[in-house]
C-alpha cells in the first residue's frame, strides 16, 4: 500500500482552484476536509496550497493542517503555484483539485513530470447545467482528465449523467460528508427538537433564493402558530431591501423570523440543527449535495430541497424527507403546511435520517473507500 511504503509519511495537497483563495468555509468543506480525514484516518500530512484572506479559526481545531499561502494577485496565482510546485514536489504524494479547470491542466502536466508515481483526486462540485456546458473533447480538457486517478461527483444523478456522456473516463461518487470538528459528542434526540424550521447558508444570493422560503413561510405561517423560522448565514448586501419589504408586508413575522448570522463556532452551529425539526434548501443549482445537508441529517433534521440534481438523495428518495419544484414557493409552503403539524412523521423519520446519515455521508467512511479507490487494487462503491 502506498501509504506503507514510503518511509516518510506521504503527504496530500488540495489546490485552490480559480484566483486561488481559501476563506475558513473552506476548512471544513471537502477542499479542507478531503486532506484533513487523510491524516485523521491513515495519518498522512493535510496541506492547502493558495491565496490567503481573512481569519482560519478553524485551524484552531485542526492544528496539523499546513496552510501555504502564495503572496501575489490573482492573476499571477496560477504560475506562482506551478513555481511552488517545481520546489516541493518531492512533498505532494496526493494531489486533490477541484473541478475541470483549464488552469489546473498545466499544473497537473507538470506535477505528472515531476512526479509520476504521484496520485490525483479530481473532485467535481458539478451541476448538470455546467455538465451540459462542457466541451469534453478539447484537447486540454482530455489530457487533464486522463491524469487524474480518481475522478469523483457528489452526486448520483451527475454521475451516471457523465459516465453516459464522459464515457472515455470512469466516474465515481463520494458525497460530500460530514465529520465533527469538536470533539464533543453530538447531542441528537427526538426531544431536542423544537418546532423550527432551519436555513444555513449565504443568505439572499440568487443561487441560494432564500425569498423563496421567506414567501413560503408567509403563505403558511397562519397553518404554523407556533413554529418559528431562523436563517443562518451571511446576508447579502442586495437582499436587505427586500428583507426590510418583506416586514413591511408581514409586520406579524417579525417575531417569528430570526436571522441568526455567520455562525462560525461549530458546536453553535450544531445545537441550532439538533432543535430544529425541518431543514430546508431552496437553491436553484448546487453542486451535489453542500455539506449544510450532511450537518442536517446527522442531527436528525427532516429535509425539504428543491428539485435540485442531489434532491433524491438528500431526502433518500422521500423517506427522509420532500422535494418541491425549483422557484415554486406556493409548492413549497403547501408541503410545509402537510408536514410540520404531523409529529407522528418526525417521530417516524428520526432514526431513518439518522441512519440514513451515517450510511452514507460519513466522511471517515467516504474517506476510507476514496483511499481504496487510490491505492488499492479492488474497492467496492460505498
Amino acid at each position: 500500500m502506498f501509504a506503507l511504503e514510503n518511509k516518510i509519511t506521504p503527504s496530500v495537497w488540495t489546490i485552490a482552484a480559480h484566483d486561488g483563495i481559501w476563506v475558513n468555509q473552506h476548512l471544513m468543506k471537502d477542499c479542507g476536509l478531503v486532506p484533513y480525514m487523510f491524516h485523521k484516518v491513515y495519518g498522512f500530512r493535510p496541506a492547502m496550497l493558495g491565496r490567503s484572506i481573512g481569519e482560519y479559526r478553524y485551524l484552531e481545531q485542526m492544528p496539523e493542517m499546513r496552510m501555504e499561502f502564495l503572496s501575489v494577485k490573482a492573476e499571477e496565482y496560477h504560475d506562482e503555484s506551478i513555481r511552488f510546485l517545481q520546489h516541493h514536489y518531492n512533498e505532494m504524494d496526493l494531489i486533490v483539485l477541484h473541478g475541470p479547470y483549464q488552469h489546473y491542466s498545466l499544473f497537473l502536466s507538470e506535477y505528472k513530470k515531476l512526479r509520476p508515481d504521484g496520485k490525483v483526486y479530481m473532485a467535481l462540485d458539478m451541476n448538470s447545467f455546467w455538465a451540459d456546458r462542457i466541451i469534453c473533447t478539447d484537447p486540454w480538457f482530455i489530457k487533464l482528465l486522463d491524469e487524474c486517478d480518481v475522478i469523483a461527483t457528489s452526486c448520483r444523478k451527475i454521475q451516471d449523467l457523465l459516465n453516459r456522456k464522459w464515457s472515455r473516463w470512469t466516474i465515481r461518487h463520494i458525497p460530500n460528508g460530514f465529520y465533527n470538528i469538536t470533539g464533543q459528542p453530538l447531542s441528537v434526540s427526538p426531544e431536542l427538537k423544537e418546532n423550527i424550521l432551519l436555513t444555513v447558508g449565504r443568505i439572499g444570493t440568487e443561487q441560494k433564493a432564500t425569498h423563496l422560503l421567506m414567501e413560503a413561510f408567509a403563505i403558511a405561517h397562519t397553518e404554523l402558530k407556533d413554529w418559528r423560522l431562523h436563517l443562518v448565514g451571511s446576508i447579502s448586501e442586495d437582499f436587505h431591501p427586500y428583507i426590510h419589504q418583506y416586514f413591511q408586508r408581514f409586520p406579524e413575522l417579525r417575531e417569528k423570523v430570526s436571522f441568526m448570522g455567520m455562525i462560525e463556532d461549530k458546536a453553535e452551529l450544531y445545537a441550532e440543527y439538533a432543535k430544529s425539526k425541518v431543514f430546508v434548501l431552496t437553491s436553484f443549482y448546487e453542486g451535489g449535495a453542500p455539506n449544510v445537508v450532511a450537518e442536517a441529517l446527522f442531527h436528525g433534521c427532516y429535509t425539504v430541497t428543491s428539485d435540485i440534481d442531489a434532491a433524491e438523495e438528500i431526502t433518500n428518495s422521500g423517506r427522509c424527507g420532500r422535494v418541491f419544484p425549483l422557484g415554486d414557493a406556493r409548492a413549497l409552503a403547501n408541503i410545509l403546511m402537510k408536514i410540520c403539524p404531523n409529529a407522528a412523521l418526525f417521530s417516524d423519520t428520526f432514526p431513518k435520517t439518522l441512519e440514513y446519515a451515517h450510511l452514507r455521508f460519513d466522511w471517515e467512511k467516504n474517506i476510507r473507500y476514496l483511499h481504496r479507490l487510490l491505492f488499492e487494487e479492488y474497492s467496492q462503491p460505498i
